[in-house]
């Protein structure tokens, strides 16, 4: 398992290091990864080797979990508590990971009398899908990023949100019938009062932290506005300056048309960006509840995995370009709205692309692949490749180079007194900067 990140958030006051030392003897060649709260004052002391060490202020397992999967730099990451004993989990549990789901194991107590307790547990692991973070989490990165992260407001319980979030996607529970013995120290001094109130947190926490289910994946393709590969054509004829701030009211516009959509309950909103862009993209896009990062991929293979990961999941896709500023959030909703009647549909433009897609076929993922990169019969592929496919009657003009902004800026002009507020924001900025394209 060298392709592994082991992930363990440690307290303040947690001073048992066993579990490293365990990892080590088991899983050699893992990366392991402490994230650590600052105050933790024993963690010098013990001068722990690992791959990397975190101090974080103000920590919760929530903000440390979250830390050290973006601190990670393996496609699998498995998440730890400290006072894990792994003795009962061999390399060979974990070789068999299902990437469309969300793995897990039984809970044992390191106390025999809290037998009662651990059944208790693997019975709500077994029967309603809902484990403890003390059995531990094993996913995919990519699919922890799909999912979204711990909710960093919640001071405890971000196991059991994050599992009703992997529940709404319809993100399938993988449990491994052995046991990870874990610490009884909180039940020590009154297992029947801690049992019950486990107990009512977790049926509290099950009403709290339910969540419909998501009808469809949307993933817009995003990249920083300030990139030189962002609009890369448009800055060999214009300066940069312009472009970028060109680039931050095209995404603007994209993300209000996202948070005007009807029914955003029942949608998985999706970031998909460069590991480089998405720091920047935090801000100006933060509509999103999770994301995929590319790893320098060609689009048409990135907007295939995309699709498969939706697919295998939720069962419906939508991808939507950033650069489209005549595009309104009416246009999808209308879609999104009406019954889907052929398998795919997709909204032309004028290059012969598509700015947006929306299909429940599984030959998509197959499809995208088929598609190369600046081509402008990505339509005629499509349609050729696809039995059940439509095609908007309406044509839409992405911006790729200065004719392409011409185009854009009659547009808007000629439909001004229709167009939302950020696309009037955009014409307005154009008008200001006419000699600059024109």
């Amino acid at each position: 398992m060298i392709n592994l990140s082991i992930i363990i958030p440690i307290g303040r006051h947690e001073n048992d290091f066993k579990l490293i030392k365990q990892i080590k003897q088991k899983f050699k060649g893992c990366e392991i990864i402490l994230v650590v709260d600052e105050e933790n004052k024993l963690i010098n002391q013990k001068k722990i080797e690992v791959d990397q060490l975190y101090l974080l202020r103000n920590s919760s397992r929530a903000k440390a979990l979250n830390k050290g999967i973006n601190l990670s730099t393996r496609d699998i990451l498995w998440l730890l508590h400290l006072d894990s004993d792994i003795k009962n989990i061999s390399p060979s549990d974990l070789s068999s990971l299902n990437k469309f789901a969300v793995t897990t194991f039984l809970l044992k107590f390191n106390e025999a009398n809290c037998w009662l307790i651990a059944a208790g547990a693997n019975f709500r692991t077994k029967i309603f899908c809902i484990p403890f973070g003390d059995q531990s989490f094993l996913i995919s990165k990519k699919l922890f990023n799909f999912i979204g992260p711990f909710n960093e407001n919640l001071l405890e319980g971000e196991d059991h949100e994050f599992i009703w979030k992997m529940k709404s996607l319809n993100i399938k529970l993988n449990i491994i019938n052995k046991q990870i013995i874990t610490s009884a120290k909180k039940y020590a001094k009154n297992k029947i009062f801690q049992n019950i109130k486990t107990l009512s947190k977790t049926v509290i926490q099950s009403f709290k932290f339910r969540k419909k289910k998501k009808s469809v994946v949307l993933a817009t393709f995003l990249k920083d506005p300030k990139s030189y590969e962002s609009k890369s054509r448009l800055r060999k004829k214009l300066n940069n300056e312009f472009v970028n701030q060109l680039n931050e009211k095209f995404i603007n516009i994209t993300n209000q048309n996202l948070k005007r959509l009807s029914n955003k309950n029942k949608i998985q909103f999706i970031k998909v960006c460069k590991n480089k862009d998405e720091e920047n993209l935090k801000l100006l896009s933060n509509i999103h509840q999770g994301k995929f990062l590319n790893q320098d991929h060609d689009l048409s293979f990135v907007m295939s995995e995309v699709s498969e990961l939706a697919l295998k999941t939720v069962g419906k896709v939508a991808l939507l370009g950033s650069d489209i500023p005549t595009m309104d959030s009416k246009d999808i909703n209308e879609v999104f709205s009406s019954k889907l009647e052929k398998d795919s549909l997709f909204f032309q433009t004028d290059d012969g692309g598509f700015c947006f897609m929306l299909s429940k076929d599984q030959n998509i993922i197959k499809c995208l692949n088929k598609i190369k990169s600046s081509s402008t019969s990505v339509i005629k592929t499509l349609k050729d490749c696809l039995v059940q496919v439509n095609i908007s009657e309406k044509i839409y003009s992405d911006v790729d180079v200065t004719s392409d902004l011409k185009r854009v800026y009659e547009q808007l002009k000629l439909n001004e007194t229709h167009i939302t507020n950020e696309q009037k924001d955009l014409l307005n900025f154009l008008r200001s900067n006419e000699k600059i394209f024109i």
